[in-house]
Parts: C-alpha cells; structure tokens; sequence
C-alpha cells in the first residue's frame, strides 16, 4: 500500500453531517462537502483516543465560554 504525503491527501472539512449510515462494516458520514468512510472495527479501535480529544476541547471551550460571562457579569457592576 502507497502511503500518501499527508500534503497530498484530500481534505473534506465536516461542519455539519446530513446523513450518517452503516454499510458492511463501514460507517458513512456524508456533509455537503463530500462522504467519509470509516471502517468500524478501525473507529472503534481508535474511539478512546477521540474521545479524549473531544472532552479536552470541551474542556478549553467551557474554560473560555465562562470566562467571558464572568467578564460580562463584572463589566455590568
């Protein structure tokens, strides 16, 4: 199998995905930029570690979301 330059892999950027299936062990996420395949026993292999990735970005992202209601709070005093 070729390995690809990651700089020469496609790209698809996934805001919002509009039909989610299951297909002979692949799962589909298709958005209106195009389709991604995952093979599910990969996925779940690979679960744990997004999962992490998830909850550390929540983490930053409540951080950062209360911060600013405290700066609004104290700036209405």
């Amino acid at each position: 199998m070729k390995h690809l330059d990651p700089k020469e892999m496609k790209h698809i950027y996934m805001h919002e995905i509009h039909t989610l299936y299951e297909d002979c062990g692949e799962l589909h996420l298709c958005s209106d930029n195009g389709t991604v395949v995952f093979n599910l026993q990969t996925l779940f292999n690979d679960l744990p570690h997004i999962i992490e990735y998830c909850i550390e970005d929540q983490k930053k992202n409540k951080k950062r979301i209360l911060q600013e209601i405290k700066e609004l709070v104290i700036g209405q005093k």
